[in-house]
C-alpha cells in the first residue's frame, strides 16, 4: 500500500502546547504508513526536537508572530513552492497564521486533503472588535477549504460553531494528549529544589507557559503581592521563556518580589520541575485546553486556573482545582492563599487530579484519533490510494 505523504506545518519553532501536540502527532504516526515532514520557521527548540526524531524539516522563513503583509506573502510563496515541489497527500496545519496561510498554499497547489487543529483561536472574547473581526473572517474563509478542522477540546469545539466557522459535519474534538508515563516520575524534590535555591520549607506556585500575552502572568504576579503578605514561605516559579521576560522582570522588581519569584528560562526537563510544585497555575485569558494542568494534575498537582476555554473540560472546580474568573487578580490571590494554608485540600484535589487524567488525555489515544481522521479522509480520494 501506498504510503500517505503529510505535511504537518506550524508557525514559530517554540515548544508549547501546540507544538507539543505536532511533535508528539508525528512522532506517533506510523513509518510504514506514513511519510511525515514538518515546515515551521527556523532556529528553535521546536525544530531541534523534531529534527532528532528523524522528521524532515523544511523552514518557512519567513513565517514570523506579528501580521506583516510582506512576511505573510512570502511565506504564502514558500509554501506554495514547497507543498507542489514535494507533493503532499494531506497538509495539517496549527496555529492561527500557519493555519490560515497553510492551509490557503494548499488550496492553491490543490491538495487533495486539507485538516487543521484548532489549538485556540488568534482572538478572544476580550479582544477588540475590528481585530477579532478579522480574525474570525479568515477563519470562516480557510474553514471553507478544509476538509476536517480538529479542537482540542469540546468548549472550542462549540465556540467555533457559534462563530460559524465551518460545518459542524467537519468538525471532531480529539483532546491534546500528554505522555502520560513520562510524567510519573519519581525524583529527590528537596535535591530539586536546592538547585534553584529554594529552602526545604517553602512552597512552590509553579507556572509552565510561555511568556507572551494572554497568559495571565502579570496577573498571578500581581496576586503575588498579596499573597506574600498572608504566606511568607513561598516560591513563585515561572518556567518558560518569551517576548516579555524583561517586562515581568521588570514588574517583579516594582512589586518588590525579587526575593519569591524565579525565572527559569526555558528547560528541558519540564516533568521533573513540575514535580515540586505544591500549586499549578494558569491564569489565561483563553486556552484551547490548558495541557500544562494535565501535566501537573497526572503529578497530583492541585490547579488554579482561569475559568475559559477548554480549561472547564480539565479542571473540575472545587474538585481537582479551583477555577477563577480571567484578569481577576483578587480571586486568583484568594485562591493561592486557600490552598496554600490548607494542605489537606491540597493533597485531596491532587489525588482527584491524577485520578481524572485517564486514557482520553494520552498522547497515545490523540494520534490513534487523528489516525482514523486521516484514513478516512484518504478512502474518499481514490488517487491517494494507488
Amino acid at each position: 500500500m501506498k504510503r500517505i505523504k503529510v505535511l504537518h506545518i506550524h508557525t514559530l519553532p517554540v515548544v508549547s502546547g501546540s507544538g507539543i501536540n505536532t511533535l508528539l502527532t508525528m512522532a506517533g504516526l506510523n513509518k510504514d504508513r506514513y511519510e511525515v515532514e514538518f515546515a515551521c520557521a527556523p532556529d528553535g527548540p521546536l525544530v531541534d526536537e523534531v529534527v532528532n526524531q528523524g522528521i524532515k524539516f523544511h523552514s518557512i522563513r519567513n513565517f514570523v508572530q506579528k501580521i506583516s503583509i510582506y512576511n505573510d506573502l512570502m511565506a504564502l510563496l514558500e509554501l506554495v513552492w514547497l507543498i507542489r515541489h514535494q507533493s503532499y497527500d494531506i497538509v495539517h496545519t496549527h496555529n492561527s497564521k500557519a493555519g490560515f496561510i497553510g492551509r490557503l498554499a494548499a488550496r492553491i497547489a490543490s491538495v487533495p486533503i486539507i485538516v487543521h487543529t484548532i489549538h485556540g483561536f488568534a482572538f478572544h472574547e476580550y479582544e477588540r472588535q475590528p481585530r477579532r473581526s478579522l480574525f474570525i473572517w479568515l477563519e470562516r474563509f480557510a474553514a471553507k477549504f478544509t476538509d476536517k478542522l480538529i479542537t482540542i477540546s469540546e468548549p472550542l469545539r462549540q465556540w467555533g460553531l457559534e462563530l460559524m466557522i465551518g460545518k459542524p459535519e467537519k468538525y471532531v474534538t480529539i483532546y491534546s494528549g500528554i505522555e502520560i508515563n513520562k510524567f510519573q516520575v519519581k525524583i529527590d524534590i528537596q535535591e530539586k529544589k536546592r538547585q534553584f535555591g529554594i529552602k526545604p520549607a517553602d512552597l512552590i506556585v509553579g507556572v509552565v507557559s510561555k511568556l507572551w500575552e494572554g497568559k495571565g502572568h502579570k496577573c498571578i504576579l500581581q496576586a503575588a503581592r498579596s499573597v506574600i503578605t498572608q504566606v511568607p514561605n513561598v516560591k513563585f516559579m515561572f518556567v518558560g521563556e518569551g517576548y516579555l521576560r524583561r517586562e515581568l522582570e521588570a514588574l517583579t522588581h516594582q512589586l518588590d518580589l525579587g526575593d519569591y519569584v524565579i525565572f527559569t528560562g526555558f528547560r528541558t526537563d519540564i516533568p521533573k520541575v513540575t514535580a515540586i510544585f505544591d500549586i499549578a497555575v494558569l491564569a489565561s485569558f483563553f486556552e484551547g485546553l490548558g495541557r500544562v494542568l494535565l501535566e501537573s494534575m497526572i503529578q497530583g498537582k492541585p490547579v488554579i486556573a482561569t475559568k475559559v476555554g477548554g480549561i472547564v473540560d480539565v479542571v473540575d472546580d472545587g474538585k481537582t482545582g479551583i477555577l477563577v474568573p480571567p484578569g481577576d487578580v483578587t480571586a486568583l490571590a484568594e485562591a493561592m492563599i486557600t490552598l496554600i494554608a490548607d494542605e489537606d485540600l491540597r493533597i485531596r484535589m491532587g489525588k482527584a487530579g491524577r485520578a481524572k487524567i485517564d486514557a482520553k488525555f494520552s498522547a497515545q489515544t490523540m494520534v490513534s484519533q487523528i489516525k482514523i481522521v486521516y484514513e478516512e479522509l484518504t478512502q474518499m480520494h481514490t488517487d491517494i490510494k494507488k
